[in-house]
């Protein structure tokens, strides 16, 4: 039996059903591109039938390889902020369990809720299922957004901002029809399922831009956009000024960018400058500190977790900084996409930090952890919600490095596993 932190067992029959439908087809499908086997029309006409769709006009997209998350929670955030309304909130994937995937004004869909409306769709799903081709699936991330859209017009919600998944042109969200899509970065990201080369990537995520009326990106987006023509030029409008969020030395240097996307896409969705002062500092779930200078003070290490799997969406002088500070040891966790190589160049070359690599197991998704196991980084193979045998880890580097910081760094997946075992 697997190890699992949850309890609710009604809850995991949900994600298991939620899941079946591509692991029928996971070994036909793996390792191929989402262009190849990917159709998000499937989800796209049963919202339609179902009419889960909302007006496009009342909608925020976002996509993009660093950042995505981040500014849809601060879009989000200030969007209610500035306007007084319910605004739904879809982003992908969870944060720390599959109901806050979906919330309004900042409160998740509770697990009954979530499990509630997902019966209520199941009906129409086995009928959908039955009619797929060969190699066809359901897709996970589009029945979670199917499960949203549903709760979401039951709340009556009134405005949207929803997050795309890995990719957008054959991502359900990506093809959902809005007023406003922001693009936030463009990196050799998940090449083996939207590339295999950088411009196959750019054009994906550049994609969204087709289904929507204007665009918010910044002069790198539109350098793309202008070598591949993806979508009209005059859709796009770049942010006019920097993010201003106070401390900003303690955040991430792209941070700042993401809080200047999420302001100009307001101010254009709302058509009127910002009205208040807005702390977004709390709104990302990619980059936190969960023990600071007081654990610090108190003898412990100090505890920061960064969903990073690309060097250059990480945020070196901070590393650095750490680094001089004393005793930082680097745990990271990642797949054989990601890029490897370069982040244990960094860590163990340049940096010269106590680096260690975790590797995840578990029965959903693609999690493959071969180059670092050979590469002799991998000081453990735990389930991707083991959170006993993470703090053991923890503890064991913790004394024997005498560790003042430990940077947790990797695929979502794992940084949900870092937040449930040290949040919790």
């Amino acid at each position: 039996m697997e190890k699992t932190w949850r309890t609710d067992a009604q809850f995991n029959d949900v994600l298991d059903a939620i899941y079946a439908s591509f692991m029928k087809v996971k070994g036909a499908v793996a390792g191929k591109l989402d262009r190849d086997v990917r159709d998000p029309h499937i989800i796209l006409s049963l919202a339609q039938k179902l009419d889960l769709l909302p007006d496009p006009e009342r909608i925020i997209r976002v996509t993009g390889s660093k950042g995505k998350g981040t500014t849809s929670r601060m879009i989000a955030q200030i969007l209610q902020e500035e306007s007084g309304k319910d605004v739904a909130l879809f982003v992908s994937p969870e944060e720390v369990d599959h109901n806050d995937r979906m919330r309004i004004n900042g409160q998740p869909a509770s697990r009954q809720a979530f499990i509630e409306h997902f019966k209520s769709l199941e009906p129409h799903l086995r009928k959908a299922e039955a009619d797929l081709g060969p190699n066809q699936y359901l897709s996970p991330s589009g029945l979670f957004l199917l499960i949203a859209l549903s709760w979401f017009k039951q709340q009556k919600a009134e405005l949207y901002v929803i997050e795309t998944g890995r990719g957008a042109a054959f991502d359900e969200v990506g093809n959902l029809p809005s007023h406003l899509a922001v693009i936030t970065s463009i990196l050799f990201e998940h090449p083996a399922n939207l590339g295999p080369e950088l411009k196959d990537i750019a054009a994906n995520k550049l994609a969204i831009g087709l289904s929507s009326d204007h665009v918010i990106a910044d002069q790198t987006i539109a350098d793309w956009n202008d070598r591949l023509e993806i979508f009209a030029p005059e859709k796009l409008i770049k942010p006019e000024e920097q993010g201003c969020t106070k401390e900003a030395d303690l955040l991430p240097a792209w941070f700042a960018h993401d809080e200047a996307l999420a302001k100009a896409a307001v101010v254009t969705f709302l058509k009127r400058s910002l009205q208040k002062d807005h702390d977004v500092r709390a709104a990302s779930a990619a980059f936190g500190v969960i023990q600071g200078e007081e654990a610090t003070r108190a003898g412990m290490p100090a505890l920061y977790f960064d969903a990073c799997i690309a060097l250059a969406s990480l945020d070196q002088p901070l590393l650095h900084r750490l680094a001089k500070e004393g005793n930082l040891v680097v745990v990271a966790s990642l797949p054989d996409d990601k890029e490897c190589n370069a982040l244990r160049t960094f860590f163990t070359k340049e940096l010269k930090a106590r680096y260690a690599e975790i590797a995840l197991s578990g029965t959903r998704g693609y999690l493959h952890y071969d180059d670092a196991k050979q590469a002799g980084h991998c000081i453990a193979d735990i389930h991707y919600e083991d959170i006993e045998a993470l703090r053991a880890i923890h503890q064991d580097l913790t004394e024997k490095y005498s560790a003042q910081t430990i940077y947790y760094l990797g695929t979502q997946t794992f940084i949900r596993l870092v937040k449930v075992a040290f949040c919790s």
